[in-house]
């Protein structure tokens, strides 16, 4: 994954490589061809990710699977600049609590898009990233910092904008089996046609031991075999309108032992239902979508028959529009959206609604042939049911691009962020948590600036920030359970983030010429103050990773490590390697992985701190090898 340089026929980069060269035949020498990566997240209609003057990171289709990651968010972690919490392995969901991908050490400031929509419910500002199979995408697009002047309330700290897979002009199909130990499966079927595509992925994890465990309490989870299944249907049914349909549905279970064997376990079954739809008119000026959401999870705590089933549900229900014209020199965007977010939680605070809608307009300019303006406004409204506040925010935004030579850009951004406070925040009620009705929203400021450089052997990006916020909604664990949320004074997160890919043999021709090296990580001092004013960690200092790979049409080798270190609340730091390999074999693709190849424990969520109400730990999976073939025809 090293950005804008492709190869015609070796894209990417290394790995075992005295074995590559002793096992693979030999590869004609290829001249290579800059390619310019497109990118719609960075400004609403399509512009050359170098000319944005944000820190904007494109990962394909081929990428996401060929790194060999078991869910989507597995493989974004794997592109690095992403801290990671879960609570079950491979990210999935534990009673409505998901897996997330904070950015640059901030908690729950990334929005979550599909093609340019919003996602994530009302009620918790979740996500469930890991019930979108890798072969329905065509692209994720990673923008990071504030992006609150272009999509509004929740885009605190960047944007996952996931994109469908395009349609296509020829008729064709793909299969593939994987299988693992830990009774992982993971199984595709897709077909497309002139207009059309569909697909169906199944995919299956054993029952584990001990997932998580309370030295506090002295408990532990153990996690019951997961199926997962997921369809897609994208049409285009006439020029420039095209629809598309997501659908999942996941059943689990968790069973929590005590450790002092006061009675057997308490035991939890668990479906979750998803379903995601957009219908979107897009031409080169003009860009119209209707869009819907509908999320439920039925949670049975089987073991407890006086206990209530619970029925929790998000839906979201909304239109958006955008306009482009060009008036003299000076480029236009003007734009305004609508959603109603809704949420049941039947055993915990009911049914709330609000309306979510906004103004937004962008103006572009170059000066002097090298130097771009962008300035943007948004008006945002949060139109809250009776009895409830109601927020508005005027949210700007400035940046500048100076294109210093034809390889190297000059970038600076500032925008303000706003998230207003979720469902849960204000109105849960649980023995764990309470909500707090009297939040307010939280907001500040986002300062960025850094450089892009490319040529045939480098690509490089690099940026410093600082994330200033005010108020922001943190989780008061001084007084033991049940916890409260309040607004922290003041929340901070500032440092270095970089991206950048090396390919040391281009042009040389031979079987270095598909060799290249990835960098892609965050330094960050997150930070944020308590009930009684003390400064406390928020989230994780670094993180990085670090891939070495080679590509050809007949063999891929991949082999990265994620490093995540000086972590919140005393957890440990990790270092995952990971190897993924294909080969061309009749008409497919004979693939072999392994994920934390020397199975360290990874705990992916929890707090160790001394002192803590519950010292308390989630772990991820463990070493999983994997032997799979794929097919296309």
């Amino acid at each position: 994954m090293v950005g804008n340089y492709l190869l015609k026929k070796s894209r990417c980069s290394v790995l075992l490589l005295p074995f590559v060269l002793a096992a693979s035949p030999a590869i004609a020498k290829e001249q290579a061809v800059l390619m310019d990566t497109v990118t719609v997240t960075a400004e609403r209609f399509p512009v050359e990710e170098k000319e944005s003057p944000r820190f904007i990171t494109v990962v394909s289709s081929e990428e996401l699977q060929e790194s060999g990651a078991n869910t989507l968010v597995d493989a974004l972690r794997r592109t690095g600049g992403f801290g990671y919490t879960a609570f079950a392995p491979l990210g999935i969901s534990h009673g409505g609590m998901n897996s997330a991908l904070p950015i640059r050490g901030v908690k729950d400031g990334e929005l979550v898009l599909i093609n340019g929509v919003p996602i994530q419910g009302a009620a918790g500002h979740a996500y469930d990233l890991n019930s979108i199979p890798l072969d329905q995408i065509e692209r994720v697009e990673l923008l990071k910092g504030a992006a609150s002047t272009l999509y509004g309330a929740d885009a605190m700290s960047g944007v996952i904008n996931i994109i469908t897979k395009k349609t296509g002009e020829d008729t064709s199909a793909r299969g593939s089996v994987e299988f693992g130990n830990e009774g992982y499966q993971n199984h595709s079927i897709s077909a497309g046609m002139p207009g059309v595509n569909v697909g169906f992925n199944y995919q299956h994890l054993g029952s584990l031991e001990e997932i998580s465990r309370s030295f506090t309490k002295k408990y532990r989870y153990d996690l019951d075999s997961t199926d997962k299944y997921a369809w897609n249907v994208n049409g285009e049914m006439f020029d420039n309108l095209y629809f598309d349909y997501l659908g999942s549905f996941n059943t689990t279970g968790f069973r929590k032992y005590y450790d002092d064997n006061s009675k057997p376990y308490d035991g939890t079954h668990q479906d979750n239902v998803k379903h995601f739809a957009d219908l979107r008119y897009e031409t080169d000026s003009f860009r119209a979508k209707v869009f819907g959401m509908y999320d439920e999870m039925q949670r049975d705590e089987y073991t407890a028959l006086d206990e209530p089933e619970d029925t929790n549900k998000n839906y979201n229900l909304g239109l958006e529009g955008d306009y482009k014209l060009q008036l003299a020199d000076w480029d236009f965007n003007l734009g305004a959206d609508w959603i109603y977010r809704g949420a049941d939680y039947n055993n915990k605070y009911g049914e709330h609604h609000r309306n979510d809608y906004a103004l937004f307009m962008q103006v572009k300019k170059t000066f002097w042939d090298d130097l771009t303006a962008t300035l943007g406004a948004r008006q945002q409204f949060i139109d809250g049911e009776s009895g409830t506040a109601d927020h508005d925010r005027f949210l700007p935004s400035l940046g500048i691009v100076y294109t210093a030579t034809s390889n190297l850009n000059l970038f600076a951004n500032a925008g303000k962020a706003f998230r207003a406070p979720t469902f849960n925040n204000l109105y849960y009620r649980s023995t764990f948590i309470v909500g707090n009705p009297d939040l307010g929203p939280e907001e500040g400021w986002t300062y960025e600036a850094g450089v892009k450089y490319d040529n045939p052997l480098l690509r490089l990006r690099l940026a410093l920030f600082s994330m200033q916020y005010e108020d922001k909604i943190e989780i008061d664990r001084s007084t033991g359970y049940p916890n409260t949320y309040f607004n922290a004074t003041d929340y901070e997160s500032s440092g270095v983030e970089w991206d950048f890919g090396i390919s040391p043999f281009v042009d040389q021709g031979g079987v270095m010429e598909a060799v290249s090296f990835r960098l892609a990580g965050y330094w960050a001092d997150p930070t944020a103050e308590d009930t009684s004013g003390a400064e406390y960690q928020t989230g994780a200092k670094f993180q990085t990773t670090v891939g070495l790979n080679y590509l050809t049409d007949l063999l891929v080798m991949d082999l990265n490590c994620q490093l995540l270190n000086s972590r919140e609340r005393n957890l440990d730091s990790s270092a995952v390697f990971n190897f993924y390999t294909k080969y061309q074999l009749w008409s497919g693709y004979l693939t072999f992985g392994v994920d934390n190849i020397f199975n360290e424990e990874v705990q992916v969520s929890g707090n160790l701190l001394e002192g803590a109400s519950n010292q308390y730990v989630y772990y991820e999976v463990g070493r999983l090898v994997k032997l799979g073939y794929s097919i296309t025809f």
